[in-house]
C-alpha cells in the first residue's frame, strides 16, 4: 500500500501493521486526506487474503489528536447555511467510516504510542482492541466540551459502553482525559505495556482475535447495558443527572454541549451502534448550528490558535499592545459592574462597550484575535465569543434597546459609544 498518511507492512503470520505518520506535521490529526488514507487501508486489508489482523499505531510521538484546524474552520462555516440532510452527510463521514472499520472482517487494534484525544480515541474506540504504552504522561481523552462541541464520530456511544454510564458521562462531561493505568482500570484499553513491547503485544491481540470472533460487545446478539447509578427513563434525566455530576444550571443554560452530550448517551443508550451513531450524529447537527458552538469554535479553537501563534495571549508581547490595553480595562468595568450589581446582560453589554472604546482608540487591530484574548484571560464568557463577537451578532438596535433599558444604573457605564455603528458597518457591508 503506497499512502502518503500510512505506512504498511505485513508479516509472515498475516498482521498488517500499519503506521499513521502524516508528512509535514508534528501531530497526525484527521484530515479529508488522512479520512481517504483509512478507507485505503480498510480496502487493502478487506481484499487481501494474506492481511488476517491489523494493528493501527503512529509513527509520530502521539498517537492521533482531533480534527485539523481546517476541517473545524469548514465546520464551523457550513454549519449555519447548510441543510440537515448536508450537514449530516458531510459531518458524519467519520463516524460512518469509523462503524465500518469496527464491523470489518479483519480485526483492527490500535497500538497507542502516545496521546489519542478526539477523533483520536474515537477511531481507537472503533479498534477491536486497544493497548497503550505505560506512560503516565499520556493522555486518552474526549475534550470536545471544552470548545462547546461533542464527541461526533460515536465518542458518546461507545465510551460509556465501556466504561460504564457515570464513568463515561465524567469523562464526556468534564473533557479530562486519563492515563494508560487509569484506562486500564475503567476498561478503556485492554492491555498497558512497556513501549518496546507495545507492537508485539498489539500483534499477538490481533491474531488472538483473528483466530477466533471478533465482534465488538455492543454487537454482540441481545447486547444490553446498564445505566446505573443513573434512570436515564425518568422524567428530567438530563437535568438530574448533570446536577448530579456537577454541572451546574448556568452550565446548562448557556453551553448546549452539556445538554447535547447527555441527549446522545440518554437517547442512544439502547439502540444498535448504528442507529446510536445515527442519533449521535443527528444531536451533533443540532449542535453546531447553535451560535454558542460556533462562538467557543471560533474563540477557544480557531482564533486561539492564531492569538497564540502571534503572542496575543503572553503578557508583554510586543504583539499584544492592544490587548494590553483592554484587558485592565475590563477588569475595571468589572469592578464598577459589582457595585451596581449588573445583571448577566448587563454584564455583557458593559464589557463590550468598554471592549468598543477601545477599539475605536485604534489598538485593537483583530477584534476576532482580541476576542480570544479576553476569552483566555477569564473576563468575558466563552459561550458569548468575547466582547467583539457579542457587538457583532446582537446588532445597534438590540445594543441600543439593552443600554436605554441599563442607564438608570449607570449612565456611563451603559452608554452606547459612538463607534458602534462604524464598528459594525462591515458586518452590515
Amino acid at each position: 500500500m503506497n499512502d502518503p498518511n500510512i505506512h504498511t507492512v505485513l508479516d509472515a503470520d498475516g498482521v498488517l501493521l500499519a503506521t499513521i505518520d502524516m508528512p509535514g506535521r508534528a501531530m497526525n490529526v484527521f484530515s479529508r486526506s488522512l479520512m481517504d488514507s483509512l478507507e485505503s487501508l480498510m480496502q487493502r486489508a478487506g481484499s487481501d487474503a494474506a492481511v488476517r489482523a491489523v494493528v493501527l499505531t503512529s509513527g509520530k510521538p502521539c498517537f492521533l489528536a482531533g480534527a485539523d484546524l481546517e476541517m473545524i474552520e469548514m465546520f464551523a462555516e457550513r454549519a449555519p447555511q447548510g441543510s440537515t440532510a448536508e450537514l449530516h452527510e458531510l459531518f458524519g463521514h467519520l463516524g460512518r467510516l469509523f462503524r465500518r472499520l469496527e464491523l470489518h472482517t479483519k480485526p483492527f487494534v490500535a497500538a497507542l504510542n502516545g496521546l489519542a484525544l478526539g477523533g483520536g480515541l474515537e477511531l481507537a474506540l472503533a479498534c477491536r482492541e486497544r493497548v497503550a504504552v505505560d506512560d503516565p504522561a499520556i493522555q486518552l481523552g474526549l475534550p470536545e466540551v471544552k470548545l462547546g462541541l461533542l464527541p461526533g464520530a460515536g465518542g458518546t456511544q461507545r465510551l460509556p459502553r465501556l466504561v460504564g454510564a457515570e464513568a463515561g458521562l465524567r469523562m464526556l462531561l468534564s473533557g479530562e482525559p486519563v492515563a494508560p493505568q487509569q484506562a486500564l482500570a475503567l476498561g478503556l484499553v485492554h492491555a498497558v505495556v512497556a513501549a518496546d513491547q507495545l507492537i508485539e503485544t498489539a500483534r499477538r491481540r490481533a491474531l488472538a482475535l483473528a483466530a477466533g470472533t471478533h465482534r465488538a460487545p455492543w454487537d454482540e446478539h441481545g447486547a444490553r447495558y446498564e445505566a446505573a447509578p443513573f434512570d436515564f427513563t425518568a422524567p428530567g434525566a438530563v437535568e438530574t443527572i448533570a446536577r448530579t455530576l456537577g454541572i451546574s444550571d448556568y452550565q446548562l443554560r448557556h453551553y448546549p454541549a452539556y445538554r447535547a452530550i447527555l441527549q446522545c448517551v440518554i437517547g442512544g443508550w439502547n439502540l444498535p451502534m448504528t442507529a446510536a451513531s445515527e442519533h449521535e450524529m443527528g444531536v451533533f447537527v443540532q449542535l453546531m448550528r447553535d451560535p454558542v458552538a460556533g462562538n467557543m469554535v471560533r474563540t477557544l479553537f480557531l482564533n486561539r490558535q492564531k492569538a497564540a501563534k502571534l503572542g496575543l495571549l503572553k503578557p508583554g508581547s510586543p504583539y499584544a499592545s492592544g490587548e494590553a490595553a483592554l484587558l485592565p480595562r475590563l477588569k475595571a468595568t468589572q469592578a464598577q459592574l459589582q457595585q451596581v450589581q449588573g445583571s448577566e446582560q448587563e454584564t455583557l453589554l458593559a464589557l463590550a462597550f468598554t471592549a468598543l472604546h477601545t477599539w475605536s482608540e485604534g489598538s485593537i487591530e483583530t477584534p476576532a484575535l482580541a476576542d480570544a484574548a479576553v476569552v483566555a484571560a477569564g473576563l468575558y464568557p466563552a459561550y458569548a465569543g468575547g466582547p467583539y463577537t457579542f457587538l457583532a451578532q446582537t446588532g445597534a438596535p438590540r445594543l441600543r434597546a439593552l443600554a436605554a433599558e441599563s442607564t438608570a444604573k449607570d449612565a456611563r457605564l451603559f452608554a452606547v459609544p459612538p463607534a458602534l455603528d462604524r464598528f459594525l458597518a462591515p458586518a452590515a457591508a
